[in-house]
Parts: structure tokens; sequence; C-alpha cells
């Protein structure tokens, strides 16, 4: 059976399409990784990648750390002057916990974010206080 070849040639510049724009969204991002924390040169901001949207038009959701306020943008990395402070996982729960602990809370953010560090440090005791909590609850 002889297949159509306008159909066929158009599925494969389709493909190379999807996959050029794949390595083009690739170059943008550059090490950025959800979980990741980063320092932007040009701002000289450090902050958290929360999601990453590779269809088009890709964008990448950010935190400072520090505030509570989420942006979303598409500035392309820039191998020259951004830095990974930390790659996703314990090492950037260390980075975060360090920068937290290293500036003063005069936002309520910070102080939340401080609360929250002494809950993951203090597994324990967080659950105890939940549990009384929960207990005073139901006699209340």
């Amino acid at each position: 059976m002889k297949q159509n070849t306008s159909t066929t040639g158009s599925t494969v510049k389709a493909r190379r399409e999807q996959a050029a724009y794949r390595r083009y969204v690739a170059r943008q991002l550059g090490p950025q990784q959800v979980g990741g924390i980063y320092r932007c040169g040009y701002w000289n901001d450090v902050y958290e990648v929360l999601a990453i949207r590779t269809e088009s038009p890709w964008h990448i959701q950010v935190r400072t750390l520090g505030e509570t306020r989420i942006r979303t943008h598409c500035t392309a990395w820039d191998y020259q002057q951004d830095q990974v402070v930390a790659e996703p996982g314990e090492a950037a729960t260390t980075a975060w916990a360090a920068h937290a602990h290293t500036h003063p809370a005069t936002s309520g953010a910070l102080a939340e974010q401080r609360h929250l560090l002494d809950e993951i440090a203090h597994p324990v005791s967080t659950a105890a206080f939940q549990q009384l909590a929960h207990t005073a609850q139901i006699g209340a």
C-alpha cells in the first residue's frame, strides 16, 4: 500500500519542529529544575523554581527567597551571570534554611519560613503539638 507522501512529509516536518522547540526551551532554561535554588546575576535575586512549563509558550514560576509572591516569567538563563545555588533536594533545603536564618525576618514570609524550618528540624515535637491541638479541638 502506497503512503500519501504529503501526509508523511508534514508529519516529519512537525516532528522536526517539535524537536527544535524542545532544544530551544532546554537552552533557555539552562540548568534550572523544579526545587532548585538559583541566583539571577542581573538582579542579584536568589529564587526557588516552583514550576516549569515547556509547552509553547514556555515559562517558569519562581519565588524569591524570603517572599511569598510567586512570579511567572520566560527570561532565558544567562550562562555568563546566573548561578546555581543548590540543586533540588537536601542541598536546596539547606540553602533555603541558611538564607532564612541569615536575613532579618522583616516580612511575614520569612517568619513563616522560619516556622516551617523549625517543623522540619523537629518532626517529633511537631507531631506532638499537632496531636495536642487535635485533642484540644475534640474536647472543646
